[in-house]
């Protein structure tokens, strides 16, 4: 036990070592990416709850002007024709429209109407178009001759992750030429921003980062929040989809060509056109649920982008990677203190530390929403993972270290005790325990011997197998006495038994002293009457009977192990045993052993413990072999038992 003594000294040193294990597993599994769809599922689940709570943004800056199936219907065909395109652009820039977005792809003329679509492009400076990049699956898409060099045509290429969900937006990036692409929904928001006077500058912070109006938009990096290694090309920011919280404000092609729009619904709004026809292939997984058709997507990029601009929200910040580590190790080593801290507690179950375990992980997943709401991206899977692993490795290493210092303990006590006397031992492990073996006690204990009467006698007659078969059946018998009586058998002999009574653990009281004294002595009347059964079984058997003599005696007695470390022995020693033992074996007390098998003596100590409990009989003071002093002797004849 000597190297889980040295744990249990210094649960300081258990914490630091298993939380800092704990902590580089996690990291591990974090790096290599395998924790990544849990935490973005987690993100998803607060972006819903976010957008439901009273903190959600309640403006609508964005309009949907949406193409439905129903609009191809009445068109006939698609693409939509120029000029129809043309019709329902003026209709909005006339009523007042600050920025209208056009997400329908105007590589090629569609007749008729192309050159008033055209002129109303390029001479309408509120409108902007979409391009396409290229990519090794399909070929780009340019914007609207019309607008080439006009700086106002915008790719709307979209970021998806691992699981083709849209989380993130792509505001600026490389065009592989050279120059610095924009995407559409900026190319949309910076006109918006500018019809109030907000520019798009250098951060303070750092040159290389965007600012819109009051607001720092740090561009997204591999490892922020609860990604791992995700590919951080161009310039992203994290999507909060305030807009698709609080709903579009929407209306179909048909209904504004046909005037069942109030045109007024888009002053000083900005409004993004595109499809929402299923017959079109425009449709993304979003983390509000469902799929959203592509000009939803870039609505809520523009409906955020101007929420910055504005000063009415800010992005979304994480914790740098020195603080996610020192998080997870943090609740890694509050899972250890735990763990540690119940160890020894029978009341505390699977099923108890289960709840427990299932408690702090909601309660951290709902830190984290508070703290999303508050602005702030907390990975908590990591965290939970960190505290249940550590919980449960915990609980389990100290499981299985008990059961190693419960074994090597009760080899120690391995001469028999009961049940109740081995859970006693173990509850009080850490008062007498140290350095592996049991620290020397002063106790005030019982001491009971018990020999067999001629033996020696017996031995020189008796085959040496039946001898040992035969001493052997006595041995048990009188050994189990001891158990059932809460006593621990300190030793045996050839002929004779030494058992004590209140011990390992000290007695602090004087009637928890007598108490032992009181099972010492049922403990001896019980043995008397398992002889005589004994000895009618051993009748039976043609084997000679057994006759008994036992000596109790109460005092103090030091207790403690003797032996080598892979032999120990619990003992204990002073007068108390040296009388117990002395009394037993005295011939100054006779004794009928034909009528009685069984002799019972107790000192005067013993008797002052057990007073009005017992028959007893003063059988004077006797002198002890090897006691220069004479000790009051009683003969115990039988319990007083309670009238019924």
């Amino acid at each position: 036990m000597s190297d889980s003594g040295a744990t249990w000294r210094s649960p300081t040193l258990a914490v630091l070592a298993a939380g800092g294990l704990i902590l580089f597993a996690v990291l591990g599994l974090r790096a290599a990416g395998l924790l990544q769809g849990a935490e973005v599922m987690v993100y998803d689940q607060y972006l819903r709850r976010s957008a439901e709570g009273p903190d959600a943004p309640g403006d609508r800056s964005v309009v949907l002007l949406e193409v439905t199936e129903e609009d191809i219907r009445a068109q006939g065909h698609w693409p939509i024709s120029d000029r129809v395109l043309a019709d329902a652009i003026r209709t909005l820039v006339d009523a007042g429209a600050v920025a209208v977005g056009l997400d329908i792809y105007r590589d090629l003329p569609v007749t008729p109407g192309q050159e008033i679509f055209a002129r109303l492009l390029a001479g309408e400076p509120r409108i902007v178009a979409v391009h396409k990049f290229g990519d090794p699956g399909s070929e780009g898409i340019p914007g609207p001759p019309a607008l080439e060099g006009s700086g106002r045509v915008g790719f709307n290429d979209l970021l998806v992750d691992r699981d083709d969900m849209v989380r993130r937006g792509l505001l600026f990036q490389d065009d592989g030429q050279g120059e610095v692409a924009f995407a559409f929904a900026l190319r949309v928001a910076l006109i918006a921003l500018a019809a109030e006077g907000v520019a798009a500058l250098p951060a303070h912070e750092n040159p290389e980062w965007l600012q819109l109006g009051p607001t720092t938009l740090r561009p997204f990096e591999g490892n922020d929040g609860g990604y791992s290694g995700e590919d951080a090309k161009g310039y992203q920011i994290l999507l909060d989809f305030g807009g698709t919280g609080r709903g579009f404000d929407r209306f179909s092609l048909s209904d504004l060509l046909e005037g069942r729009v109030d045109v007024t619904r888009v002053r000083g709004k900005t409004v993004v056109m595109g499809s929402h026809a299923q017959s079109l292939p425009d449709f993304f997984p979003a983390p509000m649920g469902g799929r959203l058709p592509g000009l939803e997507v870039h609505a809520n990029v523009i409906d955020q982008l101007l929420r910055f601009g504005r000063g009415q929200s800010v992005p979304l910040r994480v914790l740098g990677e020195w603080q996610e580590a020192l998080l997870i190790f943090a609740l890694a080593a509050l899972g250890c203190i735990f763990a540690l801290a119940m160890r020894g507690k029978p009341l505390v179950g699977t099923s108890a530390l289960v709840v427990v375990v299932l408690a702090g992980a909601g309660a951290l997943w709902l830190m984290g929403l508070v703290a999303f709401r508050a602005g702030l991206w907390v990975p908590v899977v990591a965290p939970v993972l960190a505290w249940t692993s550590a919980v449960g490795l915990l609980t389990a290493w100290v499981s299985s270290r008990e059961r190693v210092e419960r074994d090597e303990l009760m080899r120690i006590f391995s001469r028999h005790v009961s049940a109740e006397v081995a859970d006693e031992i173990w509850r009080h492990r850490e008062d007498f325990f140290k350095e592996g073996r049991p620290r020397p006690l002063r106790l005030e204990a019982t001491v009971l011997f018990v020999d067999m009467r001629g033996y020696t006698t017996q031995s020189e007659k008796m085959d040496p197998e039946v001898l040992l078969d035969w001493s052997n059946e006595f041995m048990d018998c009188m050994a189990g006495e001891v158990v059932r009586h809460g006593g621990v058998v300190d030793d045996y002999f050839g002929d004779g038994i030494k058992a004590n009574f209140g011990v390992p653990i000290a007695r602090r009281k004087r009637e928890e002293v007598a108490r032992d004294a009181v099972h010492a002595v049922r403990c001896a009347l019980a043995m008397a009457r398992a002889l005589d059964q004994l000895n009618v079984r051993y009748r039976e058997r043609d084997l000679p009977e057994v006759r008994m003599k036992i000596g109790i005696d109460t005092g103090a007695v030091v207790a403690g192990s003797v032996g080598s470390a892979d032999r120990l022995k619990y003992t204990v020693v002073g007068g108390v045993a040296v009388n117990a033992q002395r009394l037993e074996s005295t011939t100054a007390v006779a004794h009928d052993y034909d009528r009685f098998p069984c002799r019972i003596l107790v000192s005067g100590r013993t008797r002052d413990l057990i007073a009005g409990k017992f028959h007893l009989k003063p059988e004077g003071e006797v002198e002890l072999k090897g006691k220069a002093e004479r000790i009051a002797a009683y003969r115990v004849l039988e319990e007083f038992l309670p009238r019924g």
